[in-house]
């Protein structure tokens, strides 16, 4: 039986992949290296399991998939889904009334495996990110949902800048996990996301983490991006990391590699085993 003992834990947009969601074949050579070893591949992503598939193919080089930010956890080599979590129906109406009265531009996402498939409501002056979003799920052969969903996986909010969004709809929904996103679409646009209590990437790691008995020393977490936080914090600081292209803010607390655009994670892979 499969009984690693180290994990390996890294971000895909804008992490493990270039500028244009793709992974280069050093990278790709890393991580098979990672596999002969015993290592535990972990790809930790806030994209969803059907937006992750139209990137990378079956094959690739990964053990699980703790997925849109952790709502999901996904046994990639059997492709079981192991984890599912969601926002019970009356938080789903309660969530979804308070954005409407406050104007935001937001999805609301379906339960898993489903989570792809979404309804979405406008304030009536949507940002360019916003709209973008909704074509590229159609030009995915995805629909969109005319009402609102009883049960929800997640809820992303679209704002054109941070303001104070993500602590106004933090203090007011204390049973849901809020975190913040930079868009993958246009990497500027803020994302406030909603998840179901107690969900992050981190959780999804723990999860799996306790699956092998690893011990959290041997955990490794590599991310870019705001909502990598809760992972880079659960794992140990010296082995927690983030690309040179993450934003300053966030890049002067953990250890820095190389950017996305010069192979930082394979270099990283290769200096660590």
């Amino acid at each position: 039986m499969f009984r690693p003992d180290k994990m390996f834990v890294t971000d895909y947009d804008g992490t493990l992949a270039d500028d244009n969601s793709v992974v280069s074949p050093q990278t790709l050579i890393q991580l098979k290296r990672l596999g002969e070893k015993g290592i535990l591949r972990v790809l930790a992503t806030g994209r969803s399991l059907f937006s992750l598939k139209t990137v990378v193919k079956s094959d690739f080089p990964i053990d699980y998939l703790v997925f849109s930010s952790g709502i999901g956890v996904y046994d990639w080599r059997n492709g079981v889904l192991l984890q599912e979590n969601v926002i019970e129906k009356e938080k789903t109406s309660e969530i979804y009334d308070y954005l409407v009265q406050n104007n935001y531009d937001f999805m609301v996402q379906l339960p898993v495996p489903d989570n792809h498939f979404f309804h979405h409501f406008s304030s009536g002056n949507p940002g360019s990110d916003f709209l973008t979003r909704i074509k590229y799920y159609e030009s995915r052969g995805v629909s969109t949902i005319v009402e609102c969903p009883e049960t929800a996986s997640q809820f992303v909010v679209i704002c054109a800048e941070e303001s104070d969004h993500l602590k106004k709809i933090s203090e007011k929904f204390t049973c849901v996990k809020v975190i913040r996103a930079t868009s993958p679409l246009d990497r500027k646009s803020v994302w406030i996301e909603i998840l179901p209590f107690g969900v992050s990437k981190a959780s999804g790691i723990r999860f799996l983490q306790n699956r092998y008995d690893i011990k959290l020393g041997n955990i490794v977490s590599v991310g870019n991006d705001f909502y990598d936080l809760d992972m880079l914090t659960y794992t140990n600081p010296e082995n927690s990391f983030i690309v040179e292209n993450a934003p300053e803010e966030i890049r002067s607390v953990f250890n820095t590699i190389e950017s996305n655009l010069n192979n930082g994670v394979a270099k990283l892979m290769e200096k660590l085993y």
